[in-house]
């Protein structure tokens, strides 16, 4: 059944990585047809330019991903009991053993935490459920170690280039390419650093949230965000800061999405109720994210152009003007 639903999920995933080249296509040629008749040969420079764009930001980072080694482990149900339990404790068993082995394998982790995963590894332990215990509390140690840390910096990266990128452009169709290129760059870097991808069907869950976000920076391009500022904020100022609202509701989906496929590679359920938490902690990090983000990214690089620009100058010259000022010496002659 596991099995099905995965190659159901791969299927859909493939069509909708289809669709998505088509949609690009579209664009592309649309953008094409206007170099026609001008410059000779600047319109197959223009088409070659743009499918080496396409396979590289979209294509590749999506099959890299589709291609990695999977990583998920079974809904273990504490109703569960007897054999069933113990077959489902095994196989979970092995997938712990087999990313440990992966994790040592491509240095993916500090020495520290390869120790941590070989004694678990040659552990002499009989009873399987101490085993799987042991090595299941071992790897949460190695990934809230190692891992996590630089996934976080790799989510709050992308979150800040889309950002910069969706509050400097006044397109929604550039809004989506950005959304949806940024998404695959990302989930690739992190499936990258773990060293495997979710199963296909949290892939597929994972792609469904990327599309809905791609409609919301449709949707946010589409609202004048300086309108809805009302009189709080008046003249040039008043575009700017709409930007970068928008910029800024794009950067919180990226959180999620970042932080979403994070919990679908690392994150077991024990219960039916761990699905919501998955979803709800992702949500919940990249709020707590966000205002970190925003003054990095927005206030700090404005503070600093302001003190640069007119609150150092100033200070120097009132230093210069009513400071101190050192006696004059006139040197004798002897």
């Amino acid at each position: 059944m596991k099995k099905k639903k995965n190659f159901i999920a791969l299927l859909i995933i493939l069509l909708g990585l289809t669709g998505v080249v088509l949609w690009m296509a579209s664009l592309i040629i649309k953008t094409g047809a206007r170099l026609e008749g001008t410059i000779p040969y600047i319109e197959y420079v223009y088409y070659v330019c743009a499918g080496i764009l396409v396979l590289f930001l979209a294509v590749k980072p999506t099959l890299e991903v589709l291609f990695s080694p999977s990583y998920s482990l079974e809904l273990i149900s504490p109703k569960l009991e007897g054999a069933q339990k113990k077959e489902k404790v095994k196989r979970n068993y092995k997938q712990l053993r087999k990313m440990a082995r992966r994790l040592i394998k491509k240095r993916l982790v500090d020495e520290s935490c390869i120790t941590i995963l070989e004694n678990q590894l040659n552990s002499k332990e009989e009873d399987l459920a101490k085993k799987y215990t042991e090595m299941k509390y071992a790897m949460e140690i190695v990934v809230d170690k190692s891992i996590k840390k630089d996934i976080r910096k790799i989510v709050v990266d992308n979150a800040k280039n889309t950002l910069y990128l969706t509050s400097l452009s006044q397109n929604s169709i550039i809004d989506v390419l950005v959304v949806i290129v940024t998404n695959f760059r990302m989930l690739k870097q992190i499936v990258v650093r773990c060293g495997y991808r979710p199963s296909f069907v949290r892939l597929l869950k994972f792609y469904i949230n990327v599309s809905f976000h791609a409609l919301v920076a449709e949707g946010v391009q589409r609202v004048d965000m300086s309108s809805l500022l009302g009189d709080a904020v008046k003249g040039l100022a008043k575009p700017v800061v709409g930007s970068l609202l928008e910029g800024s509701v794009n950067a919180f989906f990226m959180l999620r999405s970042g932080f979403l496929a994070k919990n679908y590679i690392l994150e077991e359920y024990n219960d039916v109720g761990g699905k919501e938490r998955i979803t709800s902690s992702a949500f919940l990090e990249a709020a707590s994210v966000l205002p970190e983000l925003t003054i990095e990214t927005v206030v700090k690089p404005i503070a600093n152009a302001i003190s640069n620009t007119v609150v150092s100058p100033t200070k120097k010259a009132v230093k210069k003007l009513f400071g101190k000022k050192e006696p004059l010496e006139i040197e004798t002659e002897k």
